[in-house]
């Protein structure tokens, strides 16, 4: 499934670029604050200093004596002197209030938005200049600010510092985009080769990692692969020979019962038969030996058939079960081997059939390898059952297996097919310092699990 189509949830590439977005804007937000604040701190600050300077201006103007014996063409020449500025406008008025004369405003080279004009502009502020009486006489001069210009500026402040940050969160957005898309594309691959693993194609390797962790994922995958095909490799052998076998079993079985059983049977039927007719005839003594060649018959297929379960079970387990079995197995040995100490502790008596006659085998090829190949002072033999599972363990002090050693033995293929068969878990391992052989094995009682291990 690919990483930017989930089923039932967002995709962690569509999660991620959110929150991206979500920080960046989030940081154009505040960036058009902060540009908002400072536009409006630079159009008072500038304002004002403007008016401080065109009060000196008009101040250093009105002292100059030598303009003073023509107090009309001073006034107009202090209101000139404003053509052209930026910030400030110049207003002579006459003493009843009439607009005499004003300056003139530089016009922005590119003005504000009206809109952002009236977020920063802030309203006009004008200031009446003191003169001299004699200038006074002729009329009053007042300074009115303006700040068209000085928007102006902090709007091309704003549209350039606000462009800047698009352009880098466009880009940022972009980078964080393609490189989750180049970092994620990986999981696609994963994703098909899951899908093809749980298909039961085995074969799928994965390659190309762009980074360490998905380096890492994919010799995971890799190995996981290459062991499951392992696996099924031999679960397919292992069938094969199972099938095999029950075959074989199964033949020889049908031809022992039709050579043992079948000419038995009709030899029964057909005593049968004469007897009937001994009653009919009253022919007691024929009866009676007919009789007896039924009974033969019959004590001949108990012993048969009894030869026939000991294949399929062993006697001592029919007998004497589980724990008797495992004692009778001990003494047979012991009385072998004197120089070994035993010890058993059995404590499963809720399992079936079919698997104490598991636990049997495996302790049984246990203690045979054990005593056989390792050579032990002490052999510990454990059969526990607690809930629903037994544990097995079989554990001695020998000189065990070679550092790696990997038998082919039979016998321990064996062990490991019938825990297998009944949903157990085989487990064998060199005993510390290297010496001795512990077999463990899980099974699960039939009658208490619902489900095998």
């Amino acid at each position: 499934m690919a990483p930017d189509s989930p089923v039932g949830g967002v995709s962690l590439q569509r999660r991620l670029i959110g929150s991206v977005c979500v920080v960046l804007g989030v940081s154009l937000v505040a960036g058009a604050m902060l540009t908002y604040v400072h536009a409006i701190s630079k159009v008072r600050t500038e304002t004002q200093a403007a008016l401080a300077v065109g009060r000196r201006l008009v101040q250093n103007a009105v002292d100059d004596s030598a303009e003073q014996t023509d107090p009309a063409r001073r006034l107009a020449r202090i209101v000139g002197d404003f053509n052209g500025d930026r910030h400030l406008r110049a207003i002579l008025r006459d003493p009843a209030g009439d607009l005499i004369m004003q300056s003139a405003l530089q016009p922005p080279e590119v003005p504000a938005p009206a809109f952002f004009f009236r977020l920063v502009g802030g309203s006009k502020v004008t200031a009446p200049v003191e003169l001299p009486p004699a200038l006074s006489a002729r009329g009053k001069l007042d300074l009115e600010t303006d700040a068209h210009n000085e928007v102006a500026e902090a709007w091309g402040d704003a549209e350039l510092g606000l462009s800047i940050l698009g352009i880098f969160f466009c880009l940022v957005l972009g980078l964080t985009a393609t490189t989750l898309r180049a970092a994620l594309r990986p999981l696609q691959d994963l994703c098909a080769a899951l899908s093809r693993i749980g298909a039961g194609d085995y074969g799928i390797r994965l390659a190309g990692g762009n980074t360490t962790e998905v380096a890492a994922v994919q010799t995971g995958f890799n190995v996981m692969a290459e062991r499951l095909a392992g696996m099924e490799l031999q679960n397919r052998l292992l069938q094969t020979r199972v099938q095999r076998i029950q075959e074989e079993e199964r033949g020889e079985l049908a031809r022992d019962l039709h050579d043992e059983i079948a000419p038995f049977l009709f030899a029964v039927s057909a005593d049968a038969s004469l007897i009937r007719q001994g009653v009919s005839a009253r022919n007691l003594e024929g009866i009676s030996a007919r009789a007896g060649g039924i009974l033969t018959s019959v004590n001949h297929m108990q012993k048969h058939l009894r030869h026939v379960l000991s294949r399929l079970m062993p006697d001592v387990l029919l007998d004497l079960g589980l724990s008797g079995a495992i004692e009778t197995l001990v003494h047979f040995w012991q009385s072998r081997r004197p120089d070994i100490v035993f010890t058993v502790n059995v404590d499963a008596d809720l399992l079936d059939d079919r698997r104490a006659c598991v636990a049997f085998r495996v302790v049984q090829e246990s203690l045979s390898n054990a005593v056989r190949h390792a050579h032990p002072t002490r052999i510990d033999i454990r059969v526990q059952q607690t809930g629903s599972s037994c544990r097995i363990e079989v554990i001695d002090n020998g000189t065990g297996m070679p550092q790696g050693h990997v038998s082919k033995g039979l016998g321990l293929l064996g062990m490991r097919e019938r825990v297998a068969a009944i949903g157990g878990r085989f487990h064998m391992e060199a005993g510390p310092g290297g010496t001795g052989i512990a077999v463990h094995a899980e099974l699960v009682s039939a009658r208490e699990a619902v489900a095998p291990l």
